[in-house]
């Protein structure tokens, strides 16, 4: 299945707005760790999610954070 780096990035006034989009809704996403930035002023968050496509990618988001999400196709490599 296809990987995709969704990179979301939101206003330091936004932060409370983008955490509390969560509650309701469903998605494998909540309560799973990922990384974010907001502790350091620069208000982005990133996940790493395996999707059939871009838009069922940020699917995963509540709409609110999609909006502000872009997703990238991924795959691992090897650096030599």
């Amino acid at each position: 299945m296809p990987r995709f780096l969704l990179h979301h990035q939101h206003a330091p006034r936004e932060c409370p707005a983008v955490f509390a989009a969560w509650k309701g809704h469903e998605s494998p996403l909540r309560r799973r760790v990922t990384v974010a930035s907001c502790v350091f002023g620069r208000h982005a968050i990133w996940w790493t999610v395996e999707a059939g496509s871009e838009e069922q990618a940020l699917a995963l988001l509540p709409v609110y954070v999609a909006e502000r999400t872009t997703a990238t196709p991924v795959r691992e490599v090897e650096i030599p």
